[in-house]
Order: C-alpha cells, then structure tokens, then sequence
C-alpha cells in the first residue's frame, strides 16, 4: 500500500507544500517552444548539451547560454526563471533524461518532507518496451520513500515511484530507469532521510510523535524529480520552470540514461 501520496499542494505543515508549479498557462513545451523561436530568429543551432535560460514571462523573454557548472546568476528582484535544455544526438539510442531541482530555504522552518515527482506522458507506439504507452505522473512522495527507492542496497516500495520510472529498448532488450545499476544517479546531493518519519509514527498516534519532533537533515524548500522519455536518433528539448521567491539559490542536474553504463550529469547553480 502507497501511503506516501497523502495529498498535492495542501501548503500545511506536515502534509504536501505547494512548491514548483508552473505559472497560469504556461507548460514545459511552451518554454521549449519559446526558447526554439528565439534561436531560429537569429539562427543559432539547438547544440547537444545545450542549457538557455530567461527570467521574462515567454512572450518577450531574452534567451541566455549557460555553460554546465557556470553559475546562473539573476537580480534579486527576479522571482522565476526558465530553463531549457537541449539534446542532439541522430546517432544516440533510445533512452532517459532526468532532471533534479532544489531550492535552498529561505527560512528555517521552510524545509520539504517530499519531493515533487514529474514524468511526461509516453504515447503509445513510441517505445517497444512500454508498447501500450505511459500515461503522464504528477505526484508527491515523501522524502524518505524516494531515497530508499533509489538506494540499489536499501530498496523500497512505492507504487508512485514504480509508475514514475519505465522501460527503454537497448539492443539486447529492455533497461529500467530504476536498474541498480543506475538508480542511485537519482538521489538528491546533501540530502538525507527524515529522522523519526516513519509509517508507524505518522499514522499511529499513540507512539508520541508528531510532525515537529522528525528532523529534516537538509537544507531546501522544494525538492523536483522529472524523468523524460528519449527516442533513438532524435532532438529533444527539456522545459522546466524555477520559482525562485524567497530563496536564494537553486541547483539543477540532468542525467541522461541510455550512454555507457552509469548516467554522468551535469549541473548548474542559479544565484538570486
């Protein structure tokens, strides 16, 4: 039994925060879309490996390149930021980009117990391994839940994150984005499990423990966890929207999965 997904964007303490959601009418393709037009119009290739990011609303936004581990740094005014991130590989084989976004608290009390889950719908026909297609994931799940889900020694059982990973073709049959081999690239950095969150103190009354006694041993307001479906051979183009507000930094990773054996990953640190 899942009991992790308790409810979405309540903003109580103890239950799911309201954190990372995309503003009125904007989406992930309209930010890819936005971020394409302002390279054709000056005729700049989608290179592999390509991050751009603007702090515009889309319609007039001014696109910049961000190198991997360059900081993105924004005026303290800036409350959002947008992000794009390019693949172009025609000779790549099928297989998974993920991405990780954390944001540092702005005050003590402000630390997540979850971690917000995203994964974009598969169509049907698209990957022999998920032949009836995947239908799109957007979730929360607690903290402790995504680590030990992602730890290959301690395990764990989620019905969410199971439905939040998939299948890919490789050449001799079919990956998991979750094989052991991998799993671990999806684990947030400086981030440990909740003490004293556990099935039995959170639903048992009696055992004395209540929401402000468990200790979160991080440092973030808003944890994101996204994984994508990448064709073989073709371009893909990655939105994703920061809300900046109060916090001044985010970090965000991507890994792609389908290249070698452990998934290498890049990042970028964005300053407010």
């Amino acid at each position: 039994m899942d009991l992790t997904n308790l409810s979405k964007w309540t903003g109580r303490v103890g239950l799911a925060l309201a954190m990372m959601q995309y503003p009125s009418g904007v989406s992930a393709d309209e930010i890819c879309d936005a971020a394409k037009t302002f390279l054709a119009q000056r005729k700049m290739p989608a290179s592999n490996g390509l991050m751009m990011y603007a702090t515009e609303r889309l319609a007039k936004a001014s696109w910049i390149a961000a190198s991997a581990g360059s900081p993105i740094v924004v005026p303290s005014q800036i409350n959002e930021v947008y992000l794009a991130y390019f693949t172009n590989r025609p000779e790549a084989p099928a297989g998974a980009i993920a991405a990780r976004v954390s944001l540092k608290i702005a005050n003590a009390n402000a630390r997540t117990n979850y971690v917000d889950v995203y994964r974009r719908a598969i169509d049907r026909g698209t990957n022999s391994c998920e032949p009836r297609g995947r239908a799109e994931i957007s979730r929360q799940v607690r903290l402790n839940a995504y680590i030990d889900f992602h730890d290959p020694v301690a395990g764990g059982v989620n019905s969410t994150l199971e439905d939040f990973h998939f299948k890919y073709p490789r050449e001799a049959g079919c990956a998991r984005t979750n094989d052991r081999a991998v799993v671990s690239s999806f684990q947030f950095e400086d981030v440990m499990r909740t003490q004293g969150d556990n099935v039995v103190a959170r639903y048992l009354p009696f055992t004395g423990t209540t929401f402000a006694q468990f200790k979160i041993n991080h440092e973030f307001s808003a944890l994101r966890s996204e994984l994508h479906y990448r064709t073989s051979g073709s371009s893909a183009c990655i939105g994703l929207f920061v809300p900046l507000n109060r916090s001044r930094q985010a970090s965000v990773v991507i890994n792609e999965q389908g290249f070698g054996t452990f998934p290498t990953h890049q990042n970028w640190l964005i300053n407010h």
